[in-house]
């Protein structure tokens, strides 16, 4: 009975468990090892297999974010407001299929409040006329017309930039991902005790010269056991290079 009763309670904390993982994530369990030697197991928090990432809803997302940083609320009445609707038509053709007029008619309606149903569905049948493809980042980023700047203030991913294409986005991506990496070490140096080179050069013997002082070579100088010269001395010494 003791054995039913724990068990039965090991599998309430686990429903608990489960109840309180965030929705789209499952728990992975991994065992540690050295070796051939087990050190214990970690517990892993992951993506379900089922919760796969759409790139629709992500470029979707980035463009909304790029109508409220412009725009705000809703994107104004202008010459070209509609691009944003046709882009969004074109990704959505590529996604659903025949189902994308009624997410096309529903994302202007929130963002395009002005714009008749005629207007907007004269796109899409625009749009169902030709054989469309997906967009790639940069023919996006052109349509769009975002700017590099405008890029990585908003932290934009999935759309390219018309002012700088994608081979040399990758080497300033890569320029900041290793200064990234240099101030992480150099963080870690600093709370494991070590003296930036600056502050070591200003105090080492090699820039200090004591050995000057007393006129000797620093071979004696270390024999001698390192005496360290008077202050005043020193800056007779440095005096007379000076005047030298």
């Amino acid at each position: 009975m003791d054995r039913l009763g724990a068990d039965k309670a090991t599998q309430t904390r686990n429903e608990a468990a489960k109840a309180d993982r965030p929705e789209g994530f499952s728990r992975d369990v991994t065992a540690i090892k050295l070796g051939d030697c087990l050190l214990g197991y970690k517990a892993v928090q992951r993506r379900a297999q089922g919760g796969r990432w759409s790139h629709f809803h992500g470029r979707m997302r980035e463009i909304e974010r790029l109508i409220r940083h412009r725009h705000g609320a809703i994107v104004p009445e202008a010459d070209d407001a509609l691009i944003y609707v046709e882009v969004i038509a074109g990704l959505a053709l590529v996604e659903f299929r025949q189902e994308f007029a009624e997410v096309v008619l529903g994302w202007s309606a929130r963002w395009l409040p002005w714009a008749g149903k005629a207007c907007i569905e004269e796109i899409i049948y625009e749009r169902t006329k030709v054989r469309f493809s997906p967009l790639s980042a940069d023919a996006l980023g052109h349509a769009l017309h975002v700017s590099y700047a405008e890029r990585c203030a908003l932290d934009i991913r999935t759309i390219g930039a018309f002012d700088v294409p994608k081979r040399k986005r990758a080497k300033l991506q890569k320029e900041k991902r290793r200064q990234r990496d240099r101030s992480r070490k150099e963080e870690q140096r600093r709370a494991a005790g070590a003296i930036p080179r600056a502050d070591y050069l200003a105090n080492s013997f090699s820039t200090a010269r004591p050995w000057e002082a007393f006129g000797i070579s620093r071979r004696t100088w270390e024999r001698r056991g390192k005496p360290m010269p008077e202050a005043e001395t020193v800056l007779d010494c440095g005096s007379i290079s000076l005047a030298a």
